[in-house]
């Protein structure tokens, strides 16, 4: 993940959104997080990673299954 202050942010936009297309990049002010820019598909691909690790810490369904069912609905 690439990490950037606000003003480095700032001062190359175009960069963090083209970025921002394959991976989160993440923006600091005061050396503390503060924003996260990331495209749609790189959150729609954070959230299905999550509800499928959620699911087999749940004992619900191995990671892989989990992501097989949500291929199967796109």
């Amino acid at each position: 993940m690439l990490t950037l202050t606000s003003s480095q942010a700032q001062n190359s936009f175009g960069r963090v959104i083209d970025k921002a297309q394959r991976e989160a990049v993440s923006v600091t002010r005061h050396g503390q997080v503060v924003s996260l820019i990331m495209s749609p598909e790189v959150l729609e691909e954070y959230v299905e990673a999550r509800l499928a690790l959620e699911a087999k810490n749940r004992g619900m369904l191995s990671a892989e299954q989990s992501k097989s069912i949500l291929d199967e609905f796109r």
